[in-house]
């Protein structure tokens, strides 16, 4: 299965049940990652400013989802919570492939958004020179 439509059938999974956000990640990804959310959005008619102003109600009360409105979770649930969670591995370099299970663990996104490097455990493992430790 392509990784894009993976990560997509893994956000689909995900709409509608309780998701414990990355404050940290969120907050990222309003502020100096802002251009990923503008990606996201891009062609759909809805503007970035939107997504980071849900994006910014949810820190604001501590990731509490519950407290937005239909709309507001409509956005959340279709800009936001596929870049908080089930991001596809972009695989090894030069097969492209993903070693894991084609998507990014929870506790490198945010090391994954900053340093722009989309790689899974297994594969950061597997790019690494023998010497080296993450």
């Amino acid at each position: 299965m392509a990784l894009p439509a993976l990560a997509a059938r893994q956000s689909e999974k995900l709409r509608g049940s309780k998701v414990t956000i990355d404050l940290e990640l969120l907050e990222y990804l309003c502020h100096k990652g802002a251009p990923y959310i503008a990606t996201a959005v891009d062609g759909t008619g809805y503007l970035p400013r939107t997504v980071i102003g849900v994006g910014t109600f949810l820190l604001d009360h501590d990731g509490d989802v519950d407290l937005l409105t239909g709309k507001q979770r409509v956005t959340y649930e279709k800009f936001l919570l596929p870049l908080l969670v089930a991001v596809p591995c972009q695989g090894m370099a030069a097969s492209g492939e993903c070693r894991g299970d084609g998507l990014i663990d929870a506790e490198l996104l945010l090391k994954s958004y900053r340093d722009c490097d989309f790689k899974c455990r297994m594969c950061r493992s597997a790019a690494a020179p023998p010497d080296a430790t993450d």
